[in-house]
């Protein structure tokens, strides 16, 4: 697979172990990233209809123009844009998850969490 897309969060902490994982991962080339504080939450809540739409809309170059092959949403410990629990933050997750499984069914659309020693692994999602 050539590209891969990441919705992350911009701290720089974490561009780099979720470009590698998902490289490591899927064997994608590229990492189309799509950065905002806290992409999680933004999503989950959708509170502010321009700024999801943005997300949406960079998704959508992403998959149309770079044919990525699935999107991962991330969130991570100590994000100053979303300072929620670890349990609060998988919960925004998975409902982000839901909301872009909605605009692409036939994508593998994922979740991601970056703990306190910067390593990424996979949240464990309700089934489509």
């Amino acid at each position: 697979m050539e590209f891969y897309t990441a919705v992350n969060c911009m701290d720089g902490r974490v561009q780099l172990p979720v470009i590698t994982y998902l490289q490591n991962r899927f064997g994608a080339t590229y990492v189309d990233m799509i950065t905002e504080p806290g992409p999680n939450r933004l999503l989950a809540d959708q509170t502010d209809p321009a700024l999801t739409g943005s997300i949406l809309n960079r998704i959508k170059i992403s998959v149309e123009k770079h044919a990525s092959g699935g999107i991962a949403v991330v969130g991570h410990y100590d994000c100053a844009g979303n300072p929620a629990s670890e349990e609060k933050q998988f919960a925004q997750t998975r409902k982000a998850v839901e909301l872009i499984r909605k605009e692409y069914p036939g994508l593998d659309i994922i979740g991601l969490w970056v703990d306190e020693n910067w390593e990424v692994r996979q949240l464990q999602l309700d089934d489509r």
